[in-house]
């Protein structure tokens, strides 16, 4: 008979395992954290490595950390020379020990300690990474090279909502004596909501034309919030942003990649407000000086010309005067050359109308015995030409059976009757 099979309880299988994988010493393992997850007494996280260019993992380390322990851990890289905080997406080195939880049958590391050195180390590469394709790419002084207005007074303003960082920058621009409207669109201004937020409220003010120019502020804190304005996504909008972009993050001593890509980056918002405030103040002084080159000019330009004026004027009553008496005299020339002429044509006509009725006197009785004369002859010749003056002549005319004048003797045919008319008669023949 065969001897039964030997088996073991699951949690015997598990436990044995967990035992086994106590012996592994504890080693030091590094990842990026993909996962954050913190739960009253636990912290959940995972650690993956990737391929450069994918965004898949080619391995995950799931992991656990006692809240005391971690909270430990994130003072520890808060008081780092160069803090930083623990979340996702970051390079970091954890002391890890090797673990099973038994009631899952999962593994999972434990979180003993962290290299802040390590992770200080790779933000630092990441971030010079970044600023390297920023600056190849033509973006860090993109936005510099902008034309700044002379009066930015419709500003926008992207800042944390009821935020000491609003109230200094809008305080400073009240107390100014300049009318600024201020667009102000909130967001998240740290965190991991910083970039996309931030993203939002650029794109939002973008939108309107009436915009000057955008200021991104918010109020002093710990160091590590630094870290969220080192987003290249955060960089390359507002290096291509069309208006320029001021930012005032609150550090004095530290520069965020979003301070090397804006227009110009303040210390404070209160002193980004200000510059706005000396902006504006400027070109009020400029346009004042102007206007008081351009009284100044205008009140010697005035002056002169009065003066000038004054000299036309009296050259002018000068002149007149002198052509009054020229005219005057002209006047008196031509008018006693004028009366001598007058009488002169007065005198010529007066006598040329004497001639005129002389001639019309002897001229109509000329006419009238010429046109007498004509008349008779024109009578002479009428008189002659008549048939009665022709017959005593001497000669004579035939007239047809109807009276008419025989001019052919195609007029007649044999058998005709016509009449001769002579001065003492007529004779009537037939033809033969």
């Amino acid at each position: 008979m065969d001897q039964p099979i030997k088996s073991y309880s699951v949690e015997s299988y598990l436990t044995s395992i967990k035992n086994t994988l106590s012996r592994t010493p504890e080693i030091w393992v590094h990842g990026v954290i993909t996962q954050l997850v913190i739960k009253p007494k636990v912290v959940y996280l995972s650690i993956a490595d990737f391929a450069e260019g994918d965004v898949k993992p080619v391995a995950t380390l799931p992991l656990y950390c006692f809240t005391g322990k971690f909270d430990a851990l994130c003072q520890k890289a808060e008081m780092a020379e160069k803090p930083f905080t623990l979340r996702e997406q970051i390079k970091v080195c954890f002391q890890v020990k090797a673990d099973l939880y038994v009631t899952l049958g999962k593994f999972q590391a434990q979180v003993l300690d962290i290299d802040p050195v390590y992770t200080i180390g790779e933000l630092a590469l990441t971030r010079q990474a970044i600023l390297k394709k920023l600056q190849k790419e033509g973006l860090l002084d993109k936005n510099k090279a902008l034309e700044f207005p002379d009066t930015p007074i419709n500003v926008g303003l992207i800042t944390g909502e009821t935020t000491a960082a609003y109230k200094d920058f809008t305080t400073r621009l009240k107390e100014s004596p300049f009318n600024f409207k201020v667009h102000t669109e909130y967001a998240k201004m740290q965190g991991n909501d910083t970039e996309s937020t931030v993203l939002q409220a650029l794109e939002r003010l973008q939108q309107d034309s009436e915009i000057d120019v955008i200021c991104i502020v918010r109020g002093g804190g710990a160091k590590t919030d630094l870290n969220y304005f080192d987003s290249e996504a955060l960089c390359r909008a507002v290096a291509n942003c069309p208006v320029p972009v001021l930012t005032g993050i609150g550090h004095e001593i530290d520069k965020s990649l979003l301070d090397e890509v804006a227009y110009l980056s303040c210390i404070t918002p209160t002193d980004c407000a200000k510059r706005l405030v000396e902006r504006v103040q400027e070109s009020w002084q400029a346009m004042t000086s102007l206007m008081e080159d351009i009284g100044g000019g205008a009140k010697e330009l005035l002056a002169s010309s009065r003066e000038n004026l004054a000299s036309a004027g009296h050259s002018l009553q000068r002149n007149v005067t002198a052509r009054i008496q020229k005219e005057k005299s002209d006047i008196a020339v031509k008018g006693t050359s004028l009366s001598k002429e007058v009488r002169f044509i007065l005198k010529s006509e007066f006598q040329r109308a004497e001639r005129n009725t002389e001639g019309l006197h002897q001229g109509s009785r000329k006419i009238l015995e010429l046109e007498k004369a004509k008349f008779q002859m024109a009578e002479m010749r009428v008189k002659n030409a008549s048939p009665e003056t022709v017959l005593k002549k001497g000669y004579s005319f035939t007239l047809d059976k109807n009276g008419k004048f025989i001019k052919s003797k195609s007029q007649v045919h044999p058998g005709d009757l016509i009449t001769t008319r002579l001065a003492d008669g007529s004779v009537e023949s037939v033809v033969q």
